[in-house]
């Protein structure tokens, strides 16, 4: 080829070359301009969520039982750090938490890669002026001002309140769908659990320029958090003070009071309790595996997760089922010698030396064990599960907490072939297989009292962020009792209390006239739980309560003083004025 040749060559190829380039950088600008634009925003843009503020929980007089306070959150974003290994390293140092266990987080939230990983929460203030101090050599890591439970009164009602923890990455693959953001904190049981949706609210997102390292240079714009909505409770926080201050420390146990004419629950207590504050910031490993391990189990609410046979606080049932049924009347008499023979075995009163002869209402009053052995052997198992479950035994309540078990109320088909009358001589006296909750046992009390079975309910009203109120509605039944009946029961629990010779002495008021029943229940693994339920007053009620007390003796020594020292507190002058 001749130097023309090659000259042309050189020149057709050059133009070549300078084509290519031109129609790649067309393409690059022109067809895919947009998407390349959208990538350097990305880079120059940073989108990070904030969290709604919870829900105010109040008290029925609009004393604040859960609040929030400030707390500072550090955070890294791995897709914002230039050299994720030596902000990983330094980062576990600065905080104390260490690097291994960030790793971890960033690991866990692998399938959420554009929020936050929250390494620290209740940021201390020295670690937190370290961060500040040394922003630049961290690229990638924030601190967000965030909101922490907050107990004004410590572990006052803590299990009706609740506890708040971080969902497991199961739940929060549910959680996101409905908007949640990584490592928000949710209810984990009580009040916190059971309204989640409620107090949860919807997250806000906060735009904001950043540099080539990550560094914010300004806020571009912001939507706002929604917060959650504040809830009213039906509980009043000077009952609730009495009625823990009543129990007592060092015991386990519960107590439920409520107003049977609504179902509002005006107090209820579980022993052992917890402080619900613990949950709500940074949980060391070793303090969850304590209570984890603790056999006295103080987070298991008593009053609706655990059930105990009822000892005589059942008597009156068993009472009701006979008049209802045409076994005994009012005037029916039996004698008590202190035992009673049956079969190859010995049934026992607590009156070593008997009651001497007995009409219903003094068996009633008096709490006679063989007065209601030979009742037992008139009624029939199935009627008398029937109307133990018209009065609300055997079958959750329906209350709004979390975890309700059920009880059991035995029939003739629970015991099958197995079922003698014998049995029914132990369910007569609230022994053998028959089991209750608490909350159960206070329901059964009110509906003795008034005639009605309520549902009981813990939230009293909701007030929504933008100023939409509603109310609980009470819902409740006749239960299919006639009133005669009833009136008959209702004078043997007065007499239980304002008697003489009751067994209920211990919770009288001044100037009111309260109905109730002793129980004490033998416990195969210690000493007998101890009972007692009530209504008053007697002639129009608007309380009825029941407290247990494990492994404690009598009923009518350690309950039934108990629910003395609330009901006075409840008929205090300052509650009847104030409180009602």
């Amino acid at each position: 080829m001749g130097s023309k040749g090659r000259q042309m060559a050189l020149i057709a190829g050059t133009i070549g070359m300078f084509a290519v380039l031109w129609l790649r950088t067309f393409f690059l600008q022109i067809v895919q301009g947009e998407y390349y634009r959208k990538l350097s925003e990305e880079n120059r843009i940073r989108m990070e969520p904030v969290e709604a503020l919870r829900g105010l929980i109040l008290d029925r007089n609009g004393v604040v039982l859960v609040e929030n306070r400030p707390s500072y959150t550090v955070a890294v974003m791995p897709d914002r750090s230039e050299n994720l290994d030596a902000t990983v390293a330094y980062l576990g140092r600065l905080t104390g938490v260490g690097e291994a266990e960030i790793r971890r987080k960033i690991s866990t939230q692998r399938r959420w890669p554009y929020q936050p990983v929250k390494v620290r929460r209740d940021l201390p203030f020295s670690v937190l002026a370290a961060i500040e101090e040394h922003r630049y050599e961290l690229p990638g890591v924030i601190y967000q001002l965030e909101a922490r439970r907050s107990y004004p009164f410590g572990s006052l009602a803590a299990h009706v309140l609740g506890y708040v923890g971080q969902p497991t990455r199961r739940e929060f693959t549910k959680l996101a769908r409905e908007g949640y953001l990584y490592g928000e904190l949710v209810g984990r049981s009580g009040v916190e659990l059971y309204y989640e949706r409620l107090l949860h609210g919807r997250p806000g997102v906060r735009y904001t320029e950043v540099d080539a390292f990550g560094r914010e240079v300004q806020m571009l714009s912001r939507r706002d958090p929604l917060p959650g909505a504040r809830l009213y409770l039906t509980l009043d926080v000077r009952l609730q003070k009495a009625a823990e201050e009543a129990f007592g420390e060092g015991r386990s146990g519960a107590l439920v009071a409520l107003d049977p004419k609504n179902g509002q629950i005006l107090a209820m207590v579980s022993r052992p309790a917890f402080d619900p504050a613990l949950f709500s910031g940074v949980l060391p490993q070793k303090t969850w595996e304590a209570i984890q391990a603790d056999t006295s189990y103080p987070l298991l609410n008593r009053a609706v997760q655990s059930a105990y046979p009822p000892g005589s606080a059942l008597k009156p049932l068993t009472a009701l089922v006979g008049l209802a049924s045409g076994w005994v009347s009012e005037d029916t008499e039996f004698e008590c010698t202190g035992a009673f023979p049956f079969g190859d075995r010995v049934f026992k009163c607590w009156k070593e030396e008997g009651h001497g002869r007995l009409d219903l209402i003094e068996a009633i009053a008096q709490s006679c064990g063989v007065y209601f052995y030979q009742l037992a052997l008139r009624t029939d198992v199935d009627i008398w599960a029937q109307y133990a479950r018209a009065l609300g035994l055997g079958r959750p309540t329906g209350i709004d907490l979390p975890g309700e078990v059920r009880g059991l109320v035995p029939s003739k088909g629970y015991y099958g072939k197995g079922w003698t009358q014998g049995l029914m001589l132990n369910l007569a006296i609230g022994q053998g297989e028959v089991l209750v909750t608490p909350l159960q046992m206070a329901c059964y009390a009110g509906a003795i009292g008034t005639g009605r079975w309520v549902r009981p309910h813990v939230l009293l009203r909701v007030e929504e962020p933008d100023g939409r109120t509603f109310a609980v509605e009470s819902k409740s039944r006749e239960v299919p009792v006639p009133p005669e009946v009833l009136a008959v029961v209702q004078r043997g629990m007065l007499e239980a209390v304002e008697g003489e010779e009751g067994t209920g002495r211990a919770a009288r008021v001044a100037g009111v006239r309260v109905a109730g029943k002793t129980g004490t229940a033998q416990n195969p693994y210690g000493e007998h739980h101890a009972w007692f339920v009530a209504f008053a007053p007697y002639e129009d009620p608007t309380i009825a309560l029941a407290v247990v007390v494990e492994h404690a003796g009598h009923g009518g020594a350690v309950a039934a003083p108990i629910a003395g020292k609330v009901l006075s507190e409840y008929f205090s002058g300052r509650w009847v004025a104030e409180g009602r």
